[in-house]
C-alpha cells in the first residue's frame, strides 16, 4: 500500500478538466456566452474540491505513517502472529507500514462486539498477510469488515455454528471473533477465517467469486484450475493432503483452504503440494517456507 497514490492525482486533474469542460458546455447551452463563463467557474471550483478531497486523504495516510511504530502493538502481534515473526525484518517494517494504512483506510465495525484495537489488529493483519509483496494493492473492493459476536449461520444469527466468516461479491467481509482469535492462536493447523475470507476478496471479480484470484491469468491462471482440480478430487478420494477436506466443495472454497495453508503450514504445503506452493509463492510474491528454513524452522 502506498502512501501517495499516483492514481488519485491523476484522477484528480481528469475529474477537474471534466468539471470544467461540462461546467463551459451547460452554462453556454443555457445562457450563452455569459453562461459558459459562469460555468467555467463553476467547473474549476468543482475541481478544486476534488483535489481538496483527495488531498485530504494523502494526508490522513501520511499522517497514519508519520509517528513511529506503536511499541505496544509491536509486542502484541510478536506474542499473537507467528507469521509477523517469520517475516524478515525488511518485510516486517513494511507489514508495519501496510498495518497502519489498512487501519486508516477501512473500516471494521463491531455487532455486538466492541471493535477494540487488538481486534482491529487482528483483522489487519489478516488483510496485509495477503498484499505485502503487492507495493501499490489498495484492497479497493473490500468495503467494510463487520466483526461478529460469535459463529452463525446463513440468516446471519449469530450463536448457530455454521459460519466463521463470509466474504460478499460487493466488498464486505463478516468475521465471527472467537474464530478470529483462535486462528491466531494456533498457527499451525492450517486454519485462518481472515487469511481465507480475505482470500475470497481476491477473488472478486464484478461481484462474482470463481476460484481464480484476480491478476491471476493467463497461462498461471490455466494451471491454477488444472491443479486446483487434481488437489480437490485428492480430497474427495481421502487422500493425504495438507489442505482442509472444506476446500473439496468448489474451487471457490479451495483457494480460500489453500492460502490459508500456504501462510500457516508453508513447509508442508511445499513438500506435499509443489504445484500448489510455487503457484501461489509466485502470485503473493512471498516465500514463507524459505523464511522458516532461514528461522531453522522443520514441519
Amino acid at each position: 500500500m502506498r502512501v501517495e497514490r499516483p492514481g488519485d492525482r491523476r484522477f484528480a486533474r481528469m475529474a477537474g478538466a471534466v468539471a470544467v469542460v461540462l461546467g463551459m458546455a451547460l452554462g453556454a447551452l443555457v445562457a450563452g456566452l455569459p453562461g459558459a463563463g459562469a460555468g467555467l467557474l463553476a467547473g474549476a471550483l468543482i475541481g478544486l474540491g476534488l483535489r481538496r478531497v483527495l488531498d485530504r486523504g494523502t494526508a490522513r495516510r501520511r499522517d497514519a505513517v508519520a509517528a513511529p511504530f506503536p511499541g505496544e502493538w509491536r509486542e502484541f502481534l510478536r506474542e499473537a502472529y507467528d507469521h509477523y515473526e517469520r517475516l524478515p525484518e525488511e518485510w516486517r517494517g513494511r507489514f508495519e507500514e501496510d498495518l497502519r494504512l489498512f487501519l486508516s483506510e477501512k473500516r471494521i465495525t463491531g455487532v455486538g462486539v466492541d471493535a477494540t484495537d487488538e481486534l482491529r489488529l487482528l483483522v489487519a493483519a489478516s488483510a496485509v498477510t495477503l498484499s505485502l509483496g503487492w507495493p501499490e494493492y489498495e484492497w479497493e473492493q473490500l468495503t467494510e469488515v463487520l466483526l461478529y459476536a460469535g459463529d452463525f449461520d446463513r440468516d446471519y444469527t449469530v450463536g448457530e455454528e455454521e459460519l466463521s466468516g463470509q466474504a460478499h461479491g460487493w466488498g464486505t467481509v463478516i468475521l465471527s471473533v472467537p474464530s478470529l482469535y483462535q486462528s491466531f492462536e494456533y498457527p499451525d493447523d492450517a486454519y485462518h477465517v481472515g487469511i481465507h475470507e480475505f482470500a475470497h476478496i481476491l477473488d472478486v471479480d464484478h461481484t462474482h467469486f470463481d476460484g481464480i484470484p484476480v491478476g491471476l491469468d493467463g497461462d498461471l491462471a490455466r494451471r491454477w484450475v488444472e491443479v486446483a482440480e487434481k488437489e480437490m478430487e485428492a480430497l474427495r478420494r481421502r487422500r493425504r493432503s495438507a489442505f482442509d477436506e472444506y476446500g473439496a466443495r468448489e474451487p471457490v472454497e479451495f483457494l480460500g483452504v489453500a492460502v490459508e495453508a500456504f501462510f500457516e503450514i508453508p513447509q508442508l504445503v511445499r513438500r506435499r503440494h509443489r504445484e500448489v506452493y510455487d503457484i501461489l509463492s509466485a502470485y503473493f510474491g512471498q516465500d514463507p517456507a524459505a523464511w522458516d528454513d532461514a528461522r531453522g524452522l522443520r514441519e
